[in-house]
């Protein structure tokens, strides 16, 4: 015997057979959720578990502070394609964080399409055109310059009005709307600095990218852990650069930074391909690591070991986001879960770049 359906079945159903039957068309408005709830009687948790529902299997897709709209099924049939768009492809972290969100794709039958933005906001406006044109059904992304970019607000609209189901990693496009999964940076700015004070280090310099959230963030953690030590911000020895400087600036601001009269002991780099531009010029200018100079850094890439100078840093997942990544994707479009936020803790990694003072 058939079970009756649940109050949000019945309002499924009931749309679905408009949209079957052709009695509505493409772009039409649905009901207010107060008016849907009146014509079932029914409360507004059971209409918005059935648009979530109706949303998830593209029926209907909806506007931020509009309402719901029926969709073009024929352009809106469950699809195996899903289309990746980051920063970078084939440089640092990047080909490990891709490597695992492909193998997830394929064991899930699906196919990924790669796109990169080179960290550009313009050309990532262009790859998101692009994407919205493809045949795909989800969409995994990481935010070019994320500090000064919230992403493309037409271009999110775009990705809903075709059922595009999506979600960021390293970066979040909109902290309690969006989907997305990140490293705790600002734990990672506080970790790193904690530990340098915990040698004894004082005097601790940073340089950090100013045109991301994962820049701002770890900022944010390097000053809450000078605070606590009761020591004060000193914008001299503090150093940010953008994507399109930052060999020419590092080169200068550790020039600069050791030129003082009082030079710091330690430093806290953005990342490791930084902490090793940083060493590069210390040892230039005839300095050793961490003889003279403490270093630590972000990623624990392959970088952090491949010197003679083991770096100590913060972990990134890498594979394991991509993973991850491509499983809240495919839950996404399947209609199991709806806009997951992830933070992974940030894991210190010990090793050899840093000295007790």
């Amino acid at each position: 015997m058939k079970e009756a359906e649940t109050k949000h079945e019945v309002i499924e159903r009931y749309y679905m057979n408009l949209v079957e039957e052709n009695k509505v068309s493409a772009g039409e408005q649905l009901p207010s959720e107060n008016e849907i709830a009146s014509i079932f009687n029914v409360s507004r948790h059971t209409v918005r578990q059935a648009l979530n529902y109706l949303a998830q299997e593209g029926w209907i897709y909806k506007e931020r502070g509009k309402g719901s709209f029926f969709a073009n099924r024929k352009n809106n049939e469950q699809k195996k394609n899903v289309a990746v768009l980051t920063t970078y492809i084939s440089d640092y972290i990047f080909p490990r964080i891709i490597s695992g969100i492909e193998e997830e794709l394929r064991k899930k039958g699906y196919n990924l399409l790669l796109f990169s933005s080179n960290n550009d906001i313009e050309a990532e406006k262009l790859c998101f055109e692009n994407i919205i044109n493809q045949d795909i059904s989800g969409l995994i992304v990481e935010p070019a310059q994320s500090s000064i970019n919230n992403l493309h607000h037409e271009s999110i609209v775009k990705l809903e009005k075709k059922g595009i189901q999506y979600i960021a990693i390293n970066a979040n496009c909109d902290e309690e709307n969006s989907a997305y999964i990140i490293v705790d940076d600002e734990q990672g700015g506080y970790k790193l600095t904690n530990y340098l004070l915990g040698l004894g280090h004082r005097n601790i310099a940073a340089v950090f990218k100013a045109d991301d959230m994962q820049g701002e963030r770890r900022r944010k953690g390097y000053i809450k852990a000078l605070q606590e030590y009761n020591l004060c911000f000193n914008k001299s020895i503090v150093g940010e650069y953008i994507t399109d400087n930052q060999d020419m600036y590092i080169d200068q601001f550790v020039k600069k930074m050791l030129s003082q009269e009082n030079p710091p002991t330690a430093i806290v780099c953005y990342n490791d391909k930084v902490a090793l531009r940083v060493i590069d010029n210390c040892r230039k200018e005839g300095l050793e690591i961490p003889k003279d100079l403490s270093i630590v850094s972000f990623d624990d890439s392959s970088l952090a070991v491949s010197s003679d100078i083991k770096i100590t840093t913060i972990k990134h997942p890498k594979r394991e986001m991509g993973i991850m990544a491509a499983k809240c994707i495919i839950d996404m479009i399947e209609g199991r879960i709806d806009k997951p936020q992830y933070v992974y803790d940030a894991e210190l990694i010990v090793r050899e770049s840093c000295r007790r003072i």
